[in-house]
Formats: structure tokens, C-alpha cells, sequence
């Protein structure tokens, strides 16, 4: 229940704001840009082989938007085209320098987020870990959603996604993947079969 005297809403407001704040400011200084540029490397990183339309739906992005996100990581050396699934669709790839930079920008989110969480006790941490399971599990409905919320999460430290969790939950129980899934996106958003796409 909701009581007029319950700052708790408030709070977590106040809280997602100076956590979103800290993590965009670490993240782009991580690659000199601020924009999407970090966000698409660590996408890139875990989901390889996806096409420039599949990326833009997944940051939100414009068709000229991701054209042009596009063509900043390549001027940049960290990302590269390769053929894709058919002859009209170009598959998107890190670089070894794009891997690094990918690696940088999960580096500095990890740091500031673990200053952040400096002053918790052990057991606060454990229960926050607890509640952001919680109201993270029930979030997506369908494999682009699940894309997007998880696009600058270290999967590494996360091996069992809550969020993922609840997608499967959600799509087992409809008996098949996901609703408006992004194209080239597979069934867990992993982009295992790249359609068509810009660039």
C-alpha cells in the first residue's frame, strides 16, 4: 500500500537519478564521448554479428541516429562490417580495440556503482541485491525489451539475471519467444540470426 507518509517512492526516484547520473558520467568518460558509444560497444561485445537496425531498436535510436553511431565507432577502429546472414545485410563486430574499449567502459560502470555502495553493511547489500531482483524479474515482455534493459549490464557478474529469469518465465508460459522482438534478435535478445538493417 501507498500511504501519504511512505517516502519510499520518493527515495527511489531521488536514488535512480544519482545512480543514472554517476553510471552515464563514468561510462562515457570511459570512451572520451558521451551518447550511446559506450552503451553499443558492450552490446556489441555480448551480442555479435547483430545488424545496425537491430542495435538502433535496441538504444532507442533513429534509423540516421544509428547510422551516424555507426560510423563514429568505425572512425574510431572499434567496430567492423562483415557479410551478414544475406547478401543485403551487413553484420556489426568489435574490433580488438572495440573489445578493449568495451572492457574499459564495464570497468569504470563497475567501479562507480561499487562506490556507491561503499557505505552499505554486507547484509544491506544482500538485501538490495534482494529487492532489485525483485522489481527487476517482471520488467520485459519480449526479447528487445530485455535487450535494452540489460545493455550495459556485465553479464559476467550476473549469471543469474533476474530479468532474463522473468523473460523466461514470461515467454514459457505464452509458449513461445517473445512478442516484438527486434529483428535479428533471438529468442533471448542475443541477436543470433541478424536480419537486414541499415549500413
Amino acid at each position: 500500500m501507498n500511504l501519504p507518509e511512505d517516502g519510499s517512492p520518493n527515495l527511489l526516484g531521488a536514488l535512480a537519478l544519482l545512480v543514472g547520473s554517476r553510471m552515464r558520467a563514468s561510462v562515457s568518460a570511459s570512451v572520451g564521448a558521451g551518447g550511446a558509444l559506450a552503451e553499443a560497444l558492450v552490446v556489441l561485445k555480448d551480442q555479435p554479428g547483430v545488424t545496425a537496425e537491430w542495435l538502433g531498436q535496441v538504444l532507442g535510436l533513429t534509423q540516421p541516429g544509428v547510422a551516424h553511431l555507426v560510423r563514429r565507432l568505425r572512425e574510431q577502429g572499434w567496430v567492423e562490417r562483415r557479410p551478414g546472414a544475406d547478401a543485403r545485410s551487413r553484420a556489426l563486430h568489435l574490433t580488438t580495440e572495440g573489445t578493449a574499449a568495451a572492457a574499459r567502459t564495464l570497468r569504470a560502470r563497475q567501479e562507480v556503482l561499487t562506490a556507491l555502495l561503499a557505505p552499505l553493511t554486507v547484509e544491506q547489500r544482500a538485501q538490495l541485491a534482494d529487492i532489485a531482483r525483485a522489481l527487476l524479474h517482471d520488467e520485459v515482455a519480449d526479447a528487445g525489451s530485455l535487450a535494452h534493459l540489460c545493455r550495459l549490464c556485465d553479464r559476467a557478474r550476473c549469471p543469474q539475471c533476474p530479468v532474463h529469469a522473468g523473460f523466461q518465465e514470461l515467454t514459457g508460459a505464452c509458449g513461445g519467444p517473445g512478442r516484438a522482438e527486434p529483428n535479428g534478435g533471438g529468442p533471448d535478445g542475443r541477436g543470433s540470426e541478424p536480419a537486414d538493417g541499415p549500413g
